[in-house]
């Protein structure tokens, strides 16, 4: 099973806030939003990542059906010591499950060299339990961390886990 990747350009702009609309939807579970008024989910800011180019966003493409999408973040947008975070990782549901995630993951990642850090709501243990296995296929030495955090636009404190870990010209992911 192959999973391709593309950066996702301006004229697929629709195309990647349908996707991340169901992303919220699938995270609403674990952050207790809801949908606007209109139906769709707050998407604020989420255009950024197809004008800025400390914005890296990615489709998954599986049998030339567009799977989902991985967005990287570079500086400013991310914590002082870090060059690069996975900021959103979104698959259907359809098509987990089958190992493509980790296998689209590792093609972004090939891409650049770098202190990572990637955080999880610890209540989404889909997530954490991905980003573990994904850890370990890989043999990625991480530091994991806990806190408390609370979230813009979100009611109460959420408990969030990060792993940060380096990707060198000698150690990229295979």
């Amino acid at each position: 099973m192959n999973v391709d990747v593309t950066r996702i350009q301006l004229d697929q702009k629709d195309k990647f806030l349908n996707l991340y609309n169901l992303y919220l939807y699938d995270l609403s579970q674990y952050t207790g939003e809801d949908p606007q008024d209109n139906g769709e989910f707050d998407p604020t800011n989420t255009y950024l990542y197809l004008e800025r180019e400390e914005l890296y966003p990615f489709f998954l493409q599986y049998e030339e059906k567009t799977i989902g999408f991985i967005l990287i973040c570079s500086p400013p947008f991310v914590p002082e010591g870090i060059d690069y975070t996975v900021q959103e990782l979104f698959l259907l549901k359809k098509y987990r499950g089958m190992n493509l995630a980790s296998k689209g993951v590792a093609k972004v990642l090939k891409q650049f060299e770098g202190k990572f850090s990637i955080s999880q709501l610890e209540a989404n243990k889909p997530a954490v339990n991905f980003w573990r296995k994904y850890y370990q296929k890989y043999n990625l030495k991480i530091v994991e961390e806990e806190e408390n955090i609370e979230i813009e636009g979100l009611q109460g404190v959420h408990k969030v886990i990060t792993q940060t870990f380096e990707i060198l010209k000698c150690n990229k992911i295979k």
